[in-house]
């Protein structure tokens, strides 16, 4: 399953690039594509799990943006949701604020994913960064609602690098809660393509560890 994942990543070539807009408008014709993989754990049972994720994003107009989120694992999809996100503030202004909507399946389940993004362009000994709230609510069927949150602390570190400092949590329909302190180097490789080395560590719900593997691209 390892070698599979590695061959994946090498065979997704034009796959990379620019960090993942939240807050920020895609812009009119530009696109964002972006695969991982990851492995991680053990679980309760001392057990890993591979997964493996696509997101993309393309702007429709400069203030429309449309993408997907897909993932799942070696046996099956988890997660395919469409959405269509917009900003609520001028783009002039410093902090931005931008609304998503999506639609779906999540465990083969219909769902909605309504979402809100808040950022912040920053500069940080004289290097350009960026911090950014994202939150998602998972509406399913019935009265089972499952929630998603990343704050992110990003800061381009040399002309080709970046380092990005991420906390995931969240509350699933089945499970406790969790947070994890995700941090990951990212390297371009060429102009409009970057690959990202990423590791995890489960802070609360758990005691798992991760390594993530992901290939960029924007055109």
């Amino acid at each position: 399953m390892f070698r599979r994942l590695v061959l994946a990543l090498i065979l997704l070539p034009c796959l990379a690039a620019a960090a993942q807009a939240g807050a920020w408008s895609r812009g009119k014709g530009k696109t964002f594509i972006a695969s991982s993989g990851q492995i991680e754990g053990p679980d309760s049972y001392g057990f890993y799990r591979q997964t493996f994720t696509l997101y993309a994003e393309h702007g429709l107009s400069d203030r429309l943006t449309a993408g997907a989120d897909l993932g799942g694992d070696g046996t099956r999809m988890s997660k395919i949701i469409g959405f269509l996100r917009w900003p609520l503030r001028p783009e002039a202004r410093t902090v931005k604020l931008a609304f998503e909507m999506g639609a779906g399946q999540v465990q083969a389940q219909n769902v909605l994913r309504p979402g809100l993004s808040l950022g912040r362009n920053l500069s940080l000994w004289d290097r350009n960064g960026w911090l950014a709230l994202d939150g998602r609510t998972i509406l399913f069927g019935g009265a089972n609602i499952a929630l998603e949150s990343d704050f992110t602390f990003g800061l381009s570190t040399t002309r080709k690098t970046k380092l990005i400092l991420q906390v995931q949590a969240g509350h699933p329909v089945v499970g406790d809660a969790y947070a994890r302190f995700a941090p990951s180097f990212i390297y371009e490789t060429r102009p409009g393509q970057h690959i990202e080395f990423g590791l995890s560590q489960m802070v609360y719900g758990g005691r798992a560890q991760g390594v993530k593997l992901g290939l960029w691209r924007s055109f």
